[in-house]
């Protein structure tokens, strides 16, 4: 079977008013911020887990704790960058 990827939204790596301003084909200028955290994670051994466990039992893992991730993240208003493999940025 052949997983194919779906098209990137707009939203899926820019913040909704950036998005939006782009779909309505306005310039965007750049912004500035005072304070900025960003926070990287990354699963010790999980290359030992992907071994050791069938895959759709670590891609149901990577899941729950990434949809965990992003309802935390939506309820502080924060904006997720990037998620490669068990990496989330």
């Amino acid at each position: 079977e052949n997983l194919k990827r779906k098209p990137t939204s707009l939203y899926d790596v820019f913040p909704k008013h950036i998005a939006d301003a782009l779909n309505a084909g306005k310039k965007v200028e750049a912004e500035s911020h005072e304070v900025v955290t960003i926070v990287f994670s990354d699963i010790v051994g999980f290359t030992t887990i992907s071994e050791q466990f069938p895959p759709m039992k670590v891609s149901n893992m990577l899941d729950r704790l990434y949809q965990a991730f992003d309802t935390i993240a939506d309820r502080h208003g924060v904006f997720k960058v990037e998620t490669i493999g068990d990496a989330y940025m």
